[in-house]
Order: structure tokens, then C-alpha cells, then sequence
């Protein structure tokens, strides 16, 4: 299958944070051209090469899986199928919400991390706002994996109705867990995508990462050789037709 397009959605992991070509950000008059840095040296960015595909990358560090779903949303209207798209679904334990006072979606993180995009700086102030009340009051696993297989489930629904062939996988394997905080509808939800993630060894980028000691950031983030390692494993393991 020739692809016009590899249109990648996700967080920093799929942006390329602390990859070495990925830009920092240094001011406002260089913020058109922070927001087209993002890294060449993804695995994503290795498959549109593959490809022989022009390479578009949406993810915005930081991202919940449900400003990933919001984003998938936002651009159907800008996506064929001659285009191929990438997710890759963040860590569950994100959430959301609308703060109608300035206007804009506000994601709560269990750790609050300074970043170079201004943007997301200033939710990370908000975030250690609310951060305490969320996480002590109202937080659990069992509504992590309900948001988030929601997210994904309805994702896959507009990507197929739209007949836009897509790559999913999501960094964090508890989106998968039948152990734990697995009631009916869970299970329901689980089994409606489980056939649509793709893992590394049954693992999330990450963790597959770390226990394949390739290097890793300070801030979580897999370097160039686990980019590169991934995305031979997956044009290994997966069959694009």
C-alpha cells in the first residue's frame, strides 16, 4: 500500500522529546518554528520514511488520551485514505477537564514537569493546582481505564468509518489489565480494542525500552536507539497491507 501521508498523534513520546534533533523552545518569535520541530528520529517518523511517506506529527507533549481523541477528532476532515495514521496512546492516569474560566482544556498528570512549549508550561502550573484534589479525592484505576478504553474505542470507530487504515499502541499496558479493576464493562471495553494495540513484547514503548536497556532520559524518554530498535521490531512484527 503506497501512503501520501504518516499523520502521528500522541504525547511526548511520539513528539520526541530529549531526541537530539528535537528543537527547545527559545522564545516567541521562534514559535512557528518550535511547533514543526518535532523529531525525525521517532519510530514514527522512521516508518513514514519507510514509507516514502510525507511525515506530519500532532502529538503535543503532555497529552491525555483524551486530548489525543480530541486531536484524532479535530483533523478527520484533513485526513484520506490515502493517509496512514499513527496513535500512541498515553500513560491512563492522565485526565481532563474544561476550564471555562481562561477557556481551555486543562490535563492533571501525577507529576508535575516543567517543559519547553509555553502552552503546556502553564497547564503544568494549573496541573499542581489540582493535582492534590484530584489524585487524593477522586482518582482510580477503574475510571483511568474506563476514559481511556472510551477514548480509544470511539477513535477506532471514526478512523474505520472514515476507512483511514491506522497503527495503534499505547504506552502504558494497564489500559489491557484483566486483573485489576476489571468489572464488566471493562471487560467489555478491553475486548472491543485489544485486537487493535499493537504492543513490543507485550509491553508499552517504554518499559519495552527499559528492559531492552536502551537509554533513556532523565524525563522518561526513549532515546535514538530505542526509536530505531522499535520501529524495526514493528515493520518485523506487523504486516502493513
Amino acid at each position: 500500500m503506497k501512503y501520501k501521508r504518516v499523520i502521528s498523534f500522541g504525547d511526548s513520546f511520539t513528539w520526541g522529546n530529549d531526541l537530539n534533533d528535537c528543537k527547545e523552545y527559545t522564545g516567541e518569535a521562534e514559535w512557528e518554528e518550535f511547533c514543526n520541530s518535532y523529531s525525525k528520529k521517532t519510530w514514527s517518523a522512521l516508518l513514514a520514511n519507510y514509507f516514502s511517506a510525507e511525515y506530519t506529527c500532532l502529538a503535543v507533549a503532555g497529552s491525555s488520551n483524551q486530548t489525543i481523541l480530541r486531536d484524532i477528532l479535530n483533523q478527520l476532515d484533513n485526513i484520506t485514505s490515502q493517509d496512514f495514521v499513527i496513535v500512541n496512546w498515553s500513560w491512563i492516569d492522565r485526565w481532563d477537564f474544561y476550564d471555562i474560566d481562561i477557556e481551555r482544556w486543562i490535563t492533571v498528570r501525577p507529576m508535575g514537569l516543567s517543559l519547553s512549549n509555553p502552552l503546556v508550561n502553564q497547564n503544568y502550573k494549573l496541573n499542581n493546582e489540582y493535582q492534590k484534589i484530584y489524585y487524593t479525592y477522586f482518582q482510580s484505576e477503574l475510571w483511568d481505564k474506563l476514559e481511556s478504553l472510551k477514548a480509544i474505542s470511539i477513535a477506532i470507530d471514526f478512523l474505520e468509518k472514515y476507512n483511514i487504515k491506522y497503527f495503534m499502541t499505547c504506552v502504558d499496558p494497564l489500559i489491557i489489565d484483566e486483573q485489576f479493576h476489571y468489572d464488566s464493562v471493562i471487560k467489555l471495553l478491553i475486548n472491543n480494542i485489544k485486537d487493535k494495540l499493537f504492543w513490543f513484547d507485550r509491553k508499552g514503548f517504554y518499559h519495552w525500552s527499559k528492559e531492552n536497556k536502551y537509554p533513556i532520559s532523565d524525563l522518561w524518554h526513549p532515546l535514538e536507539e530505542a526509536h530505531q530498535a522499535a520501529f524495526e521490531y514493528i515493520i518485523n512484527n506487523y504486516e502493513f497491507t
